[in-house]
């Protein structure tokens, strides 16, 4: 549709400051040549404002995205308050019962299978719903659904309590993915995309680290069990702060510009070859991190047991901090290194892949060797797993077809899930065949394959993304 203007004029497109190609979608936009109307090329203040926002350019601030970040920080926070001691919180539930730590470790493992499966449900979802409202009103209609989940878990001490709670809980932040994506891909040009993200991320881990630090308090007083519940209440109130953020503060409001989400194959055969490599990768690295993600503090608390009488303290406050620190850490080095288009984000991308392999190996090797120093160092290389998240991340808002883009960001990352969703099972397989074979060896024989998957996918991102030719969105 053309644009209309002033009666008797015609629309002339005039060259614009660096600073204003920020913020539309296509990097330029019409101004009108009118005589009462100051040139952007000669105004001044115009220039002066450029001036004045190109710290906040430079870092792919603006409405849209301050308020995205607000979001994240809360739901965020109000996640990681209770969800990294779901495991052990099942295992002490089960334990109480009677149950033997075989039904424990599978019952576990079938958390860890839930959860992935309903990530790939809700990403389909929320990209479709996203694409079709809009990525504004997608986020608030999102947020409702972890408050009815806090409240189950809050108020109800049992196994099943965490089963019907989870799809609830969980569903900000995988049917709400597509949709951050697509503001920020909305908000923003290409080179200021991985920043963007590199905010997020960082902004995640602070919101992580204050969580953690919070929540540590209330377990030493009440316990796991009652501490677990008490945060999820908490928890209520982050959620509700996120809401008012994103509806006062959010104006991105776009939606894709036809549906084809009910075609789900025809929509994977317009991916283009590089982010068909990207995801196949990805699955291989997910599958490491999947075997391995709902056991590690079942591995780490006899471990820290052995040194310290408040292991779980320690673990969500310590270690979780040390890895969300170090995550920090690399975006912060790494986020402006890799804001370029083109082959500069391949390298950080690679390298992420390799510390996803390096981290399940590395709890193993240094937790036995070193016990808690150890553990901490381990955290570290988990840490380092973020190195090239953001660059992966602008990489996938650069290559998706941007006509049906949040859809497609959806698909991309419920393919994975439905690949990755069995890692948690045969994660908890491999324990309790190491325990039959000898006892403690459980651990040890499912974290190692675990590295080796990982292994493969690092590979298999030089190999396939060595053949590629040219650097066209990479």
């Amino acid at each position: 549709m053309q644009p209309v203007g002033p009666i008797g004029k015609e629309p002339r497109a005039l060259p614009l400051p660096a600073c204003s190609r920020l913020h539309g979608n296509a990097g330029k936009r019409t101004v009108w040549d009118m005589s009462d109307s100051p040139d952007p090329r000669t105004d001044t203040s115009s220039r002066s404002s450029c001036g004045k926002r190109s710290w906040r350019d430079w870092l792919g601030l603006n409405s849209s995205t301050l308020s995205l970040l607000g979001t994240i920080f809360l739901v965020t926070a109000a996640t990681e308050l209770w969800s990294p001691l779901i495991p052990q919180y099942l295992k002490d539930l089960r334990m109480r019962t009677g149950s033997g730590e075989t039904i424990a470790i599978l019952l576990v493992g079938a958390y860890g299978f839930y959860r992935d499966a309903l990530e790939a449900i809700n990403y389909y979802v929320g990209g479709a719903i996203s694409g079709y409202f809009n990525a504004r009103r997608a986020l608030l209609l999102f947020n409702f659904l972890p408050i009815i989940g806090l409240g189950v878990l809050a108020t109800w001490d049992s196994t099943l309590a965490v089963f019907v709670a989870i799809p609830f809980i969980f569903s900000w932040s995988s049917i709400a993915g597509p949709a951050t994506v697509t503001i920020v891909g909305d908000a923003l040009p290409p080179d200021r995309r991985t920043m963007a993200f590199s905010l997020q991320h960082i902004l995640r881990r602070i919101a992580r680290i204050g969580a953690y630090a919070l929540a540590a308090p209330i377990l030493w007083s009440l316990g796991e069990g009652e501490g677990v519940r008490a945060n999820a209440t908490v928890a209520i109130l982050f959620v509700v702060g996120a809401a008012a953020v994103q509806f006062k503060f959010m104006k991105t409001a776009t939606r894709d510009d036809h549906m084809t989400i009910q075609r789900p194959r025809q929509l994977l055969r317009t991916f283009h070859p590089n982010l068909k490599r990207l995801l196949a990768a990805d699955i291989f690295a997910r599958w490491s991190e999947g075997m391995v993600e709902p056991f590690i503090i079942l591995m780490c608390i006899p471990i820290i047991q052995e040194e310290h009488e408040r292991a779980t303290i320690i673990y969500q406050s310590v270690l979780l901090s040390i890895m969300a620190a170090t995550s920090m850490v690399c975006y912060l080095v790494i986020g402006p290194l890799a804001s370029k288009e083109g082959l500069a984000k391949k390298p950080y991308i690679g390298l992420t892949f390799v510390f996803f392999a390096l981290f399940p190996i590395s709890l193993v090797v240094l937790g036995h060797a070193l016990g808690t120093i150890g553990l901490a160092l381990a955290f570290v290389v988990g840490g380092l797993r973020e190195l090239g998240e953001p660059a992966r991340k602008a990489m996938i808002t650069d290559l998706v077809p941007q006509e049906v883009k949040t859809q497609a960001i959806g698909l991309y990352w419920s393919a994975r899930s439905v690949a990755v969703m069995w890692a948690a099972p045969v994660g908890a397989i491999l324990w309790v065949l190491g325990q039959r074979i000898e006892s403690g060896f459980g651990p040890v024989l499912a974290f190692t394959t675990a590295s080796l998957v990982g292994l493969i996918g690092a590979i298999l991102f030089y190999i396939r993304f060595g053949k590629a030719s040219g650097d066209t969105g990479v």
